[in-house]
């Protein structure tokens, strides 16, 4: 049991003392939280105030505009004000926006409210990444963000358990609180960064040259189209089924369960073993081959074989894109903080969050393209993902100046 604990790593993390409790405690109520908000939102919109689907997408949309825009003047801000501060404060107006989003009463309400969320949201993933970095040691950096993405996972399976009791009691007054509860989240974590020690130093002027740092920018985009698993499993993957009646409905959700678990395992021990930027260059290269294996898997699920043949492909469909996944992320987390300037981090790593803001954007209809083109989509899909994969490796192992320690995350 013990050996279990510690190859998960997210309990130790959990339950150990020191920031490395608060950074990972803050993931898990932030990611309960946000998972109740992703589910009670929708309903609370069209249920309870009578809202359209379009007036519904339209105001998400903004919202993810308005992330868009603000990432790397937020990542500005933070080197301005101190990453620390300014995540205590955008953890604040989070609180406002979902307080405010629990109470709308119209379009207006939840337009404003959407767009200040985004607003306060952008950069969040890059911001936390450099506040790791700037606060752990280094032998706590090694695993650290492993553990946190695999407590995330487990805060949205929270989140949707408990939202779901909300959506099934039909009571506007349960969405309402469902948001109020994401607004709390937000309040709780705003409380423990605060007790976490002060940060890194403050930079000395304002600095945006990481919009003109052409070869960063690349590994941005390669990272939109490489990160894309989840995508797949959200929107690929349901439109596949939807378009295939013999597929059963079930192999969806159940592909998208197989990710959760084994995110939450085994996220850890592969984050552990990315540690330096050779070593995620090899891990982005594997994790396209089998992104790209994974696409020809459910390509295959076209033909027309037995139900239960077809099951089993999908499932294991799902298991190599996960493996795809769990290399991913801690590649482009490490190469992302390789290729930063060390008096610059936070401006690079809120900038790169980019991609995926880009991605929330562009991936649904590009999945729906994907899907529209049946197995040619697919083979696509996975061509375009081993290019940016490749092209992302070259511009990081001919970047001057990388870093080749050990190091985050």
């Amino acid at each position: 049991m013990r050996s279990l604990i510690a190859s998960v790593g997210w309990w130790h993390a959990l339950t150990g003392k020191g920031p490395v409790r608060i950074l990972a405690a803050t993931s898990l109520v932030d990611a309960w939280g946000t998972g109740m908000a992703w589910i009670t939102l929708p309903f609370l919109a069209v249920k309870t105030l009578g809202l359209s689907a379009g007036r519904l997408a339209f105001a998400l949309s903004v919202a993810g505009v308005c992330e868009l825009v603000a990432a790397v003047p937020n990542g500005v801000l933070a080197s301005r004000f101190g990453v620390r501060r300014f995540v205590v404060a955008t953890h604040l107006v989070q609180t406002a926006a979902f307080a405010a989003l629990a109470f709308a009463t119209g379009f207006p309400a939840l337009l404003a409210g959407g767009a200040l969320a985004g607003l306060a949201r952008a950069g969040a993933g890059g911001l936390n990444q450099s506040l790791t970095v700037a606060t752990l040691g280094e032998d706590e950096r090694a695993g650290a963000l492993g553990a946190i993405r695999a407590l995330r996972n487990i805060g949205y399976l929270l989140g949707g358990a408990v939202s779901a009791l909300a959506v099934a009691a039909d009571s506007g007054v349960a969405l309402r609180v469902g948001l109020l509860a994401n607004a709390a989240s937000f309040l709780v974590g705003a409380v423990w960064t605060a007790r976490l020690p002060r940060a890194g130093a403050r930079a000395a002027r304002t600095d945006w040259s990481v919009l003109a740092d052409l070869r960063y920018l690349g590994l941005i985009c390669s990272a939109a189209t490489v990160s894309s698993a989840t995508l797949v499993l959200t929107v690929g993957l349901p439109l596949w089924v939807l378009a295939h009646p013999d597929l059963p409905g079930w192999t969806a959700p159940l592909a998208l369960t197989v990710n959760t678990v084994l995110v939450i395992l085994f996220q850890y021990g592969f984050s552990r073993r990315v540690q330096t930027s050779a070593r995620a260059i090899a891990g982005l290269r594997q994790s396209a081959l089998a992104l790209t294996g994974a696409a020809a898997l459910i390509a295959c699920t076209a033909t027309g074989a037995p139900r239960l043949v077809v099951v089993a492909v999908l499932a294991l469909a799902a298991v190599v894109l996960t493996v795809g996944e769990l290399l991913e992320s801690p590649s482009f987390w490490t190469l992302s903080y390789e290729l930063a300037p060390r008096d610059r981090t936070n401006e690079y790593l809120s900038a790169f969050e980019l991609n995926r803001a880009g991605a929330a954007i562009a991936g649904p209809p590009a999945m729906a393209g994907v899907v529209a083109l049946g197995v040619w989509g697919w083979l696509l899909y996975g061509t375009a993902v081993l290019v940016a994969a490749h092209g992302g490796a070259l511009l990081a192992a001919r970047r001057p100046g990388v870093r080749r320690a050990s190091m985050i995350p």
